[in-house]
């Protein structure tokens, strides 16, 4: 009954037609399967109908099931749910069916629930349903529907604020990708998906070197393959990798050269950036339209969970409040929504994956490692094991004395160089792609800069050295890449740091009397953990340490 009610309901969206015997007789389930995956339309209007004709027919019980599967992709979200739900009661019936074939059915079943909650921003139920699809897909050792599901937690888990956690469970799904790189239907196309979802997890967690590594890889393989969709979400999503990197001139470029085939949240984010941009350019009033266009979208669409709603909220709220705007309790009830919604969301999905995604495979791991160790002679190894890796980590400790030590002795008797960076060999090293004259030219004002010290000015980014410069961005970025071998964060870094260290050498009462983040500000950092680890990373000690070691020096000498 509930099956009839459902078919029904379907063919109120599939093309009315009769199905002839000679029509099923001459169509195989190959032939409506790759219908299905043209995506073409074909499949809702007129093979849906076929499908389930030619089932019933042949009393094929999983084909039946599989036409419900398929159908639910084409249908809008409550619909679609019900025929998964449907298509899940007809296999739970078969009794004859064999255990793997059931198990990678449901697998596929709720991986389809899964997108349909997930596109229509249910995202507890999706995360429900992407959990039970991943271990069912793991006991029928479905490795593409593996892989698929664990990318489509990763980026979940990203999107509301289990950043760190995403970033390694994509890690271990692209190492389980190589691992299983011949035993998986299409390896190039599940390789791009996963660089995707490594790129956006590192955006969302504000990694942009990380990120850009992983998109510079992502992009050479659409190109190879000419996945023109494809790029197209690789350009859009260098654009607030740019953004993070305070390349906003660049991202402005490239959100508004993709916004304008654009459409719902797609598009709301795109405004979200395009206004934060114009905001940081000095521009409120253009930020402010931006944001109240994200608004009208938002509420075209209900008001779905977006990671940056409560920020544009926020600013419209104090531009009403600031201008006595009758939208004022507009925009507070909508602050009040999105905070406690975010909020709700993130802890209810934290919640989830911890209970039945995290912990089972931390306990699955645990037993594992148990079996293992059961053995006397596993207890043996183990017991070898750990004294070997004891008696490694304490050389190893000794080793990273010794060196530090040496040098530290280094660094106080001779000057200290910049270093010329190098590229990872994965990568091609960088080509430069500006003209001889001009690449003299920034090249000479920047050594000219570098001469006066420059660098010692804490407010100086990339946009304002290359306005200094008399460049651009992008040229000054392209030159510090090639001839300095860094990217600018790091170059600017360095000149610092080694700047610092052979002045606190020929001058160490500049500093007397100054606390330590007075000395990192003297030399242009901002922050003293960052001057701490820069320092530590190039002479092996902190800058605490270094001074005393610098005064012990000078006490030796009077002796």
């Amino acid at each position: 009954m509930r099956c009839f009610t459902l078919l029904v309901t379907i063919t109120q969206f599939c093309t009315a037609q009769n199905v002839t015997d000679d029509t099923i007789s001459q169509t195989t389930f190959a032939e409506i399967r790759s219908i299905w995956e043209s995506e073409d339309g074909r499949y809702l209007n007129t093979y849906f109908n076929l499908h389930v004709a030619k089932a019933k027919k042949e009393q094929d019980t999983l084909e039946l099931a599989r036409a419900y599967r398929y159908i639910a992709w084409s249908l809008p979200m409550k619909e679609g749910i019900k025929s998964v739900d449907s298509a899940i009661s007809i296999i739970s019936g078969m009794k004859r069916l064999d255990k793997v074939d059931l198990d990678e059915f449901m697998t596929l079943a709720y991986y389809t629930k899964g997108a349909q909650f997930y596109e229509n921003y249910y995202d507890e139920q999706a995360t429900e349903a992407f959990i039970k699809s991943f271990h069912l897909a793991k006991k029928s050792n479905h490795k593409d529907l593996m892989i698929i599901v664990l990318s489509e937690l990763a980026n979940v888990k990203a999107e509301f604020g289990q950043e760190s956690e995403a970033i390694s469970l994509q890690k271990k799904t692209l190492a389980f990708l190589e691992k299983n790189k011949t035993k998986v239907a299409d390896y190039q196309s599940l390789h791009l998906d996963n660089l995707h979802t490594m790129v956006r997890c590192y955006t969302y967690a504000k990694k942009v070197d990380s990120a850009r590594l992983y998109l510079k890889e992502a992009i050479k393989i659409a190109t190879e393959n000419k996945d023109t969709d494809e790029l197209q979400d690789l350009r859009e999503i260098s654009a607030e990798v740019d953004y993070y990197d305070n390349d906003i001139l660049r991202a402005k470029d490239t959100l508004s050269k993709y916004i304008k085939n654009t459409n719902g949240t797609s598009k709301a984010n795109k405004l979200f950036y395009l206004g934060q941009i114009e905001g940081r350019l000095g521009y409120l009033d253009l930020k402010k339209e931006y944001f109240q266009s994200f608004d009208s979208i938002m509420g075209t669409i209900n008001y779905p969970l977006l990671d940056n709603a409560n920020e544009v909220y926020r600013f419209l709220l104090k531009d009403a409040i600031d201008n006595n705007s009758h939208a004022e309790k507009r925009y507070f009830n909508r602050l009040v929504y999105y905070d406690s919604l975010l909020a709700r969301t993130q802890e209810r999905l934290r919640e989830i994956t911890l209970k039945k995604f995290d912990l089972p495979l931390q306990q699955e791991e645990e037993s594992l490692m148990n079996n293992i160790i059961s053995s006397k002679s596993k207890r043996i190894q183990v017991f070898y094991f750990i004294c070997g890796a004891l008696i490694v980590g304490l050389l190893g400790y000794y080793l990273k004395y010794r060196n530090t030590k040496k040098r530290l002795e280094l660094a106080l008797k001779q000057p200290v160089e910049l270093e010329t960076g190098n590229f990872s060999k994965s990568f091609k090293e960088p080509t430069i792609d500006i003209d001889a004259g001009i690449l003299q030219e920034i090249l000479k004002n920047l050594d000219h800069w570098e001469k006066e010290k420059g660098f010692l000015d804490n407010t100086v980014n990339q946009q304002s050295l290359a306005k200094t410069l008399n460049t651009n961005s992008s040229y000054l970025s392209q030159v510090i890449n090639v001839n300095k071998g860094h990217n600018f964060s790091s170059y600017l870094k360095d000149l610092r740091i080694t700047y610092a260290i052979n002045n606190l050498k020929s001058s160490p009462n500049v500093v007397k009397g100054k606390s330590m983040i007075q000395i990192a500000e003297l030399y242009g950092f901002s922050s003293l953990a960052v001057f701490n680890k820069a320092f530590k990373a190039k002479v092996g000690v902190t800058p605490g340490v270094f001074l005393k070691q610098l005064e012990k020096e000078s006490f030796a000498q009077l002796d």
